[in-house]
């Protein structure tokens, strides 16, 4: 681009341009390493894990077994493929982005692989609502596809009526050949949440083949006992001929709707009969329900642990959930646990370390298990916990993008407590690598009583270097800081924590609302676009104070023409303007809540026109939910590259792969003669335009120096070129009806 722009102007100083469509793109990419304590990350943007649920399936047309871990939270599938583990003997699991979007993208609730067919290839058995639908495995040479086989999968009640096959949303249940027939059956609970309900198999039976036939067997008090609420199981339940209960419920305890329960069919003591492991949505513990046998229609289970394993039990704040897969690749199956909640309810978990894995030294058969970690995946990734929010700059002054990550915060109980890691780029421009300095920049969690840190990076004050932004919620409510830069450009930054001054945004912001910095209206002063959470809309605030000390008045409160409506698509939107394919004209990235990463037209924003959508940016899948986003150009292509946090506590890293213009030099048909003089000029520089408009200043690379600001023809407008270093930059006037009009300017001291 460099070259471009210099051939264009030794030409001829008063040339306009032409250029050639340049489509939108980004595609995944892994390769940029990122080291946590001299600890080289395996998956450093695999975009973090909140309540993972784990599954083994094949993906690649090698002979392992591959694992799919499904997020509660966010709703995100993350698949990983099985490699030879780099530091040491067995498998290590290598984040592969690519495979995702063979996998449906309306997931929810919970989601598991079974083989019901008994084809080899693992199917999806999936929540919607209280239903279970199925999607069938039909992958050929190494293409991951999957077909709706059932929605929603239906069972023979024990009226005779065919019903669809209940199961809670809240709920996880167990998809397993329990009576060993060969076909899969389900075990969940019924709808008042106490008695399970055993939904046999029936295709065997019925037609020699293994499908999706079911049938509810046994009686109403399958397995004989029942549970109101933690750890209070009743055996030996007998049920009438009515389906009534032969117990009572404990005097004084009213009986508890349906909240939650999790289950996992494990033969935990090798003694032949599959236990249950169960999980409720109170209780901290897995509890071991003990099977006296046998696996069938006919099972009793007679006895419970509360503490499983019974060395390092399974212990999370509430409602725990177990999977039972091989992921240590010696063959025989693991045991996992999770969180399953869809939020941090009263701020309890902590999402960083919220997988724990429990390999199994004995057998499939006769399990033994040992916990090895409580962060399974999670300590080969990024992962602040949760709502990971990055911005990018050069702090150390090396000409190169560092990282600052803001996040939810740690726990205390019943509070949150956020402030910013620190990442030093110890790559170069062309081959990014980031390594961390701090979990707690200028000491801000310390300092502040913050949650739900977003950081980002403005000139405020308009010297030319770059000053911190950094919102957060507060005690009452939402507080914008603003940290001036003391340092010249180009020099390391330095901000001071007793200097930041607090914006005067009160009531402005609602708690997950997001802000986005902009010089709006481009008259040299911050402005602020305001993504409303609970509307769907976006507010503009023109600034009508000063950068230093400003007084925000709302001009627009459906900025882009984003209305109410757009709640139930996207709630708030965390937004970026910038040039993305090298076209000299800005787009707008707008990443959403629920997932979604669009691309709009940017036009004169104080225009009021709705944003005109360029590209849904479908090719990039759903890189999860609560999305903050962040550029920059961290492979020196001159193309600003995409980076999103997202509640998950995790970082995406997108590399732009747009079709960059060609921008080629056009002879106007009436050449005009030079407009700004004098040139080369040693600091002032007078510009008289030919027709109304606004001018700007730009570096050869395309960076804005000098922002845009209003002209007017046959009248004298004199720039300040005082702060700009030595060089050749390029003075453009942008009106409408008009191509844009650029002169080269020497800047020479």
């Amino acid at each position: 681009m460099k070259k471009l722009f210099t051939l264009c102007f030794l030409l001829s100083s008063c040339f306009s341009y032409a250029q050639s469509a340049g489509k939108i793109a980004f595609r995944s990419d892994q390769s940029p390493p990122v080291s946590l304590n001299g600890k080289a990350l395996l998956n450093p943007w695999a975009g973090g894990l909140n309540a993972p649920q784990y599954s083994t399936i094949r993906l690649n047309d090698d002979t392992r077994d591959d694992l799919v871990v499904f997020d509660r939270t966010t709703s995100k599938i993350s698949t990983f493929i099985a490699i030879d583990n780099p530091t040491g003997s067995g498998i290590a699991w290598q984040y592969a982005p690519e495979y995702e979007s063979a996998f449906p993208s309306s997931l929810s609730s919970w989601f598991l692989l079974v083989d019901y067919d008994g084809d080899g290839r693992k199917d999806i058995f999936t929540s919607t609502s209280s239903n279970v639908w199925v999607y069938h495995n039909e992958s050929q040479n190494g293409q991951v596809v999957f077909k709706l086989a059932a929605s929603p999968l239906k069972t023979d009640s024990f009226s005779g009526l065919t019903i669809p096959l209940y199961v809670s949303s809240v709920d996880v249940p167990a998809i397993t050949d329990f009576d060993d027939d060969g076909d899969i059956d389900i075990i969940t609970f019924d709808a008042d949440g106490n008695i399970i309900a055993y939904q046999q198999n029936m295709s065997v039976e019925r037609t020699g083949k293994k499908g999706l036939e079911y049938k509810r067997t046994g009686d109403l008090c399958w397995g004989h006992f029942r549970k109101e609420f933690c750890n209070d199981f009743t055996f030996g339940v007998q049920c009438d001929g009515s389906g009534r209960v032969g117990t009572t419920v404990s005097p004084g305890r009213l009986r508890p709707q349906h909240v939650g329960n999790t289950l996992t069919v494990v033969d935990t003591d090798g003694d032949g009969n599959k236990d249950l492991l169960f999980g409720f949505v109170s209780c901290e513990n897995i509890a071991r329900l003990r099977n006296s046998g046998p696996n069938s229609d006919k099972a009793n289970f007679t006895g419970y642990d509360s503490l499983f394993p019974a060395k390092a039990p399974i212990l999370f704040p509430a409602f725990p959930v177990t999977f039972w897969e091989d992921v240590d690749g010696d063959g025989q199956k693991d045991l996992l646990a999770s969180p399953n909640v869809s939020a941090n309810d009263g701020y309890l978990y902590d999402f960083r370390a919220s997988g724990w894995f429990y390999k199994n030294n004995g057998t499939t058969q006769k399990p033994s298990f040992q916990l090895i970690q409580k962060d399974f995946l999670q300590g080969d990734m990024l992962d602040l916990g949760e709502r990971a929010a990055p911005a990018l700059v050069d702090l150390d002054g090396d000409g190169d993008l560092d990282m600052l990550v803001g996040f939810g915060g740690t726990g205390f109980g019943s509070s949150y407590q956020a402030g910013l890691w620190q990442f030093t780029n110890v790559g170069t421009t062309q081959n990014p690598a980031f390594t961390l300095v701090t979990t707690d920049y200028l000491g801000l969690a310390k300092s502040l009583v913050q949650s739900n840190t977003v950081p980002s990076f403005a000139d405020v004050d308009g010297n030319g270097s770059m000053d911190l932004m950094l919102t957060g919620v507060g005690k009452s409510d939402v507080e914008v800081r603003v940290f001036i830069n003391t340092s010249a450009k180009g020099a390391a930054v330095q901000f001071a924590l007793d200097k930041a001054i607090l914006w005067p945004t009160r009531s402005l912001i609602g708690t997950n609302d997001l802000v986005t910095v902009a010089d709006v209206d481009r008259d040299g002063k911050p402005d602020m676009l305001v993504s409303k959470y609970s509307l769907g809309t976006i507010q503009y605030y023109r600034n009508a104070g000063t950068a230093v000390s400003p007084t925000f008045q709302l001009q627009n409160q459906f900025f882009g023409g984003f209305k109410n409506d757009d709640f139930l698509y996207a709630k708030a939107r965390s937004l970026v303007v910038a040039d993305l394919n090298g076209d000299q004209k800005n787009e707008l990235i707008a990443a959403a809540d629920n997932g979604s990463v669009r691309v709009y037209q940017f036009p004169d924003p104080t225009s009021g026109a709705p944003l005109t959508l360029i590209d849904s940016l479908a090719g990039i899948g759903l890189p999860g939910k609560g999305l903050i986003a962040t550029m920059g150009d961290l492979d020196g292509d001159q193309l600003p590259d995409l980076m999103l946090g997202s509640l998950a506590g995790g970082l995406s890293y997108l590399k732009n792969t747009s079709q960059k213009v060609v921008i080629t030099a056009v002879q106007d048909d009436e050449p005009i003669s030079p407009w700004a003089y004098p040139n080369p000029t040693d600091r002032f520089l007078t510009v008289h335009a030919p027709y109304n408009g606004r001018v700007e200043l730009l570096s050869l690379s395309g960076q804005v120096m000098l922002p845009a600001q209003p002209i007017v023809t046959d009248t004298d407008t004199q720039l300040d070129l005082g702060s700009l270093p030595e060089g050749t930059y390029l003075l453009r006037l942008l009106a409408e009806n008009h191509p844009p009009l650029v002169q080269k300017i020497v800047v020479w001291k």
